[in-house]
C-alpha cells in the first residue's frame, strides 16, 4: 500500500544540522500536505482514505506520492512545489469520491474501564487512533495489540493460573523479590 509522504522536518536544525537550503525548501513544501493528510487521517483513518476509492483513483494517488517522493529525493524544489500540489488536489478528490461513495469517517469504539483512579481506553484498530483521541481528549489510548503486548509481559504466570483454574480472574499481577526468595515457588507442579 502506498502511504502518504514523509514530512522530514528538515528545518530542524537540531535534528538536521547539516541540511542544504534545498533540503529545507523541499521540507518546508511539504508542510502543507502534512497538515491535511492529518486532517485526512482524523476523518477516515491512518492512510485509509486510498483504501476507499476506485482502483482508478488509488493508482492516481500512488503515482502522485511516488513522483513526490522522487522530487524530494533528487532534491528540486520546484518539482516538490508541482507534486505537492498534485497531492493536495489528490486528497481532495478521493475525500469527495470517498463521501459520494457513503464511505463512514472513521468513529472509533473506546471501551474505557477505571482501575486505581486511571482511565484506560482501548480501541480495535491503530488507524483510528487520532480519531480516538478527537473523540476523548485527554484519555490514555490503547489498542487492542499494545493490550496483547502487556498481557504477553505476565502471560506465563496468568496462563497458567487461568488454565489451572477455569474462570478465575486477574485481579491483581506482583512480585516481591524477598517473599519469593524465601517462600520459594509454592506450586511448583503449575
Amino acid at each position: 500500500m502506498v502511504k502518504k509522504p514523509a514530512y522530514n522536518r528538515k528545518s530542524d536544525k537540531m535534528i538536521h544540522p547539516r541540511a542544504a537550503a534545498v533540503d529545507i525548501t523541499c521540507d518546508l513544501l511539504c508542510a502543507p500536505l502534512e497538515r491535511v493528510g492529518k486532517e485526512m487521517d482524523l476523518r477516515w483513518g491512518v492512510n485509509v482514505l486510498p483504501t476507499l476509492v476506485s482502483v482508478e483513483s488509488a493508482a492516481r494517488w500512488a503515482k502522485a506520492v511516488n513522483g513526490l517522493e522522487a522530487a524530494v529525493k533528487e532534491q528540486d524544489a520546484s518539482k516538490t512545489k508541482a507534486w505537492v500540489e498534485v497531492c493536495l488536489r489528490g486528497y481532495a478528490a478521493m475525500d469527495k469520491e470517498a463521501i459520494e461513495a457513503g464511505r463512514k469517517f472513521a468513529d472509533p469504539e473506546i471501551w474505557e474501564y477505571e482501575f486505581n483512579g486511571h482511565v484506560f481506553g482501548v480501541i480495535a484498530d491503530s488507524k483510528e487512533w487520532p480519531a480516538a483521541y478527537a473523540k476523548r481528549p485527554g484519555l490514555t489510548i490503547y489498542t487492542m495489540r499494545e493490550v496483547a503486548i502487556a498481557l504477553a509481559a505476565s502471560a506465563d504466570i496468568v496462563a497458567t493460573v487461568k488454565d489451572a483454574f477455569p474462570g478465575a480472574q486477574v485481579t491483581e499481577i506482583w512480585s516481591d523479590p524477598d517473599w519469593d526468595a524465601a517462600v520459594g515457588d509454592p506450586m511448583p507442579e503449575l
